[in-house]
């Protein structure tokens, strides 16, 4: 092997080596960071790793472009939600501004208050703006892809995930939530799942999240199948490093 051929390997090498995770990958705004006042009452989560995740969008207060005034549309937003709705905190686990950065609201480890019936089941993900037309930006877009990656890196959620939209998992009419733009924009992506609550009465046996699960692992594919196709895609990745380390020292 030429001597450029393997210093091309090697640089290969070191590029995946030191590649950032999804986590890394994002600018991240602690509650701390953006002047959180402490929620009134806390209720830690039972049933993880989720399947799902539900976005959302603002609608009112407006898109934000810079950090400054996407601050204050998450600590209007957690008055609106504290002192309006009187709820024990802002109700979504995260938001995320067309700045591109995530912000927490309650985390990985709280109940959401998000999405009446998957609140215990599900992270909501609002994106901060009125999306009823337009879509979001490409840094909102990139920003919400990566901390979905994210979670399923951190084991909060599981490989096989799904994404759905606040209007789908209520009765249809409930709510137009997060919104025509983010819809179109979600509705490409892997994980998109296009089911919708019926608003038809539960039996003894069915949740929201059964019916929803169900519908998803059908469209999706099941959870073996994702589970194989990581692990396939894990094995393939392991194999190259090792044969770009060999090259880089074997000569």
């Amino acid at each position: 092997m030429s001597m450029i051929r393997i210093l091309l390997f090697c640089v290969l090498f070191q590029t995946v080596v030191n590649a950032k995770s999804a986590c890394e990958q994002v600018s991240f705004v602690d509650r701390a960071g953006w002047g959180a006042r402490d929620p009134t009452s806390i209720t830690n989560l039972t049933t993880k790793p989720f399947s799902f995740y539900v976005i959302h969008h603002t609608y009112q207060p407006p898109n934000c472009y810079d950090d400054t005034s996407c601050i204050e549309r998450v600590q209007l937003i957690q008055n609106m939600h504290q002192i309006n709705n009187t709820w024990a905190d802002v109700g979504y686990h995260f938001l995320v501004g067309e700045n591109g950065k995530v912000y927490e609201g309650r985390g990985w480890d709280r109940q959401g208050a998000h999405a009446p019936g998957w609140n215990n089941d599900a992270y909501g993900i609002c994106i901060i703006g009125d999306f009823q037309v337009a879509s979001p930006n490409q840094k909102a877009l990139d920003a919400v892809k990566l901390w979905i990656d994210c979670g399923v890196e951190q084991g909060h959620v599981k490989k096989d995930y799904y994404i759905i939209t606040h209007r789908q998992s209520q009765r249809p009419g409930y709510t137009v939530c997060p919104g025509n733009g983010t819809v179109d924009a979600i509705k490409t992506w892997p994980r998109y799942c296009s089911y919708q609550n019926s608003g038809m009465n539960l039996t003894q046996n069915e949740t929201q999240l059964s019916i929803g699960s169900n519908f998803c692992r059908k469209q999706l594919g099941s959870s073996a199948l994702a589970n194989m196709n990581y692990f396939f895609s894990y094995s393939i990745s392991i194999f190259f490093l090792f044969f770009l380390h060999v090259q880089c020292f074997i000569q």
